[in-house]
């Protein structure tokens, strides 16, 4: 049979963080639009944090972890 990826609950967020991340320490990313436009970083510990995709070092921490997926 297939594993249905509808009994993960989905993760959204609602709070947006202010503090900025060591771009090190985050493994990947997940765009969102609902209920409001956010970047969910996911440290290497596991941690999730959402963040506002306009600030520049976000932009800079999403080329860097696009860039290490393609290596």
């Amino acid at each position: 049979g297939s594993a249905s990826s509808q009994s993960m609950r989905k993760l959204s967020c609602v709070d947006l963080s202010t503090k900025r991340l060591n771009i090190r320490n985050l493994v990947s990313y997940e765009k969102q639009q609902v209920p409001t436009n956010a970047i969910m970083f996911i440290t290497t510990e596991g941690i999730k944090i959402c963040v506002s995709p306009n600030q520049r070092w976000v932009q800079v921490a999403i080329k860097r972890i696009n860039e290490r997926r393609a290596a």
